[in-house]
């Protein structure tokens, strides 16, 4: 039996498979004839941070090992898994207050032993959605303060990154969302042109204020209940991104070389092929190191004077 997430994706193919030629030609006159002069200036400003906490979400499948090879089509493979996750941030020697929550659905298949860690055990219908909206509810009556929500598929490499990207994105408030890789376009979807860019989920920065109004704007998390992979990336990561830009933030994502790359709902209005400076599609098709958290490059990191 087909089970309600597949069958509502399914529904959702058909109606792209209805307005197909419509779509095509919609987003062929969008490339060909749009322009980016109509982009309009980004006015929404988070709600700032008044206390120097970090709550960080690292969400693992009970299954995993703890050291592993993530094999995904057309991008290099590379190893991953929570020894690596854990390390980068037991690592941490900066100023930051820092409280780590393990989520973890499926947790009777999962042999590899952690200490000194909060566990939370969620149910893995969401998947990493399921541990991310679970971590939520359970800081959503706090102080705003800073929040990543990452899994155990980040790249192995370790670098420093926290303070500087906090620092950024302190520095940038008109940000809504931070992450290490993006998409100009869903994959799971017959319109094979379109243009709906979004950070991947497996990891990104914001505030538990933001993650807030996406909630509300959007009248649940993000992916909550979705079962079938496909949909909860439409429903779940794409749909994240789409709702933070709806509010009038912007994205960002840090490329491989360090350099921030900015994005927000003007891109629809446009062409994109003007305002779209990296690679169309999955950017990990373009990386050495996909997944990889990079550090800003010097000339991005915010200066404080004094």
């Amino acid at each position: 039996m087909i089970n309600s997430s597949k069958f509502k994706f399914y529904l959702m193919l058909l109606g792209e498979l209805i307005l197909a030629p419509w779509k095509y030609i919609e987003n062929e006159i969008r490339w060909n004839y749009g322009s980016s002069s109509s982009r309009e200036n980004v006015k929404k400003q988070r709600i700032p941070v008044l206390n120097n906490r970090l709550a960080v979400c690292i969400h693992e499948w009970g299954g995993y090992e703890e050291k592993r090879k993530k094999r995904i089509i057309n991008i290099n493979e590379f190893e991953c898994g929570l020894y690596y996750q854990l390390l980068r941030f037991r690592n941490y020697a900066g100023s930051r207050e820092i409280d780590v929550t393990l989520t973890v659905s499926e947790s009777f298949l999962m042999q590899k032993k952690v200490e000194n860690i909060k566990i939370m055990n969620v149910s893995n219908v969401g998947m990493d959605f399921s541990g991310y909206e679970q971590f939520y509810e359970s800081i959503k009556d706090e102080a705003n303060q800073y929040v990543i929500l990452t899994n155990t598929s980040v790249n192995k490499k370790q670098v420093d990154f926290i303070d500087d990207y906090l620092d950024y994105f302190e520095q940038n408030a008109s940000i809504g969302l931070l992450g290490v890789s993006v998409s100009s376009k869903i994959y799971q979807s017959l319109i094979r042109n379109n243009f709906n860019p979004h950070l991947q989920s497996f990891f990104l920065l914001t505030t538990t204020n933001v993650l807030k109004e996406i909630v509300e704007k959007n009248n649940r998390f993000p992916g909550k209940g979705i079962t079938d992979k496909s949909m909860l990336i439409r429903m779940g990561e794409v749909q994240l991104s789409r709702v933070a830009m709806e509010l009038g933030y912007q994205l960002a994502c840090i490329l491989e070389d360090g350099t921030p790359f900015l994005f927000d709902k003007a891109h629809f209005k446009d062409n994109g092929h003007n305002s779209w400076t990296i690679p169309f599609g999955d950017y990990r098709l373009s990386v050495k190191n996909p997944n990889a958290i990079n550090p800003i490059s010097r000339e991005y990191r915010p200066r404080i004077s004094g």
